[in-house]
């Protein structure tokens, strides 16, 4: 295989490398973005329970309640174990996000670290192939040398 051929395969086999290299990233940012979006959804949790832990501590009136107050107290409080519950399931779904995307960069980090041991591997082969070749060439010229010495002997 000629020199030229096999510095193509190696380009090829390094711009496979950086491909790889740029999905690992931008599968990194995706997992930042998504942790960012889960940590802001634990806050919103957690200043929704802790509203509804205040909201629901027995506090005694004082003044006498009428029911039309009650009710509307009641339901507010229902809305906010509502809005707890609702919260807790996007957080839920924003961890399951995040696991998935952490998977996603760990198997894309596997793939741009598998490549780069194929391509050093390639790389080492060419490396070897070229000192062979070189070494080769050397042989010839010294043999070569050899002979014109030898030949010359014998013609003086």
């Amino acid at each position: 295989m000629g020199s030229g051929v096999m510095n193509r395969e190696l380009e090829r086999w390094q711009k496979l490398v950086e491909l790889a290299e740029i999905e690992m990233e931008n599968a990194a940012k995706t997992v930042a973005y998504l942790q960012q979006q889960l940590q802001e959804g634990e806050q919103q949790l957690t200043t929704l329970q802790s509203y509804l832990a205040d909201y629901t501590q027995p506090r005694l009136p004082s003044a006498p309640m009428s029911i039309l107050r009650l009710q509307t107290q009641l339901q507010f409080g229902q809305k906010v174990q509502q809005a707890v519950s609702a919260q807790q399931e996007k957080v839920e779904q924003q961890q399951l996000m995040v696991d998935k995307a952490l998977q996603a960069w760990q198997e894309k980090r596997a793939r741009a670290k598998a490549l780069e041991q194929l391509r050093q591997k390639k790389q080492q082969a060419q490396t070897q192939r070229q000192n062979r070749q070189e070494q080769k060439q050397l042989d010839e010229l010294a043999a070569q040398a050899v002979i014109k010495a030898v030949v010359k002997a014998r013609s003086d």
